[in-house]
């Protein structure tokens, strides 16, 4: 099941709402405050499922991250772009 936004009236992740990327909240407290003020919420409780959607951020300030890891060799690879594919 996946994570759902909780920004109000957003409908990311929700029934016939757009199939969207969630994000955690940041665990740095300055960039977790900066999140808690944009979203216009009294009564939101941050837990470890509480997500937000990509809906709510410029393209531009998303970091894309992949990682992969090859168990054989324990190769790991970090692929980051700043828009995605």
């Amino acid at each position: 099941m996946p994570y759902k936004c909780c920004v109000p009236n957003c409908v990311g992740n929700y029934g016939k709402g757009p199939k969207v990327h969630v994000f955690s909240f940041p665990l740095n407290e300055s960039c977790r405050k900066r999140w808690l003020n944009a979203i216009p919420r009294s009564d939101l409780v941050i837990t470890k499922y509480t997500r937000v959607c990509n809906l709510h951020s410029a393209e531009d300030s998303i970091i894309w991250e992949s990682t992969f890891h090859d168990e054989k060799t324990d190769y790991v690879i970090q692929l980051q772009q700043t828009e995605k594919a």
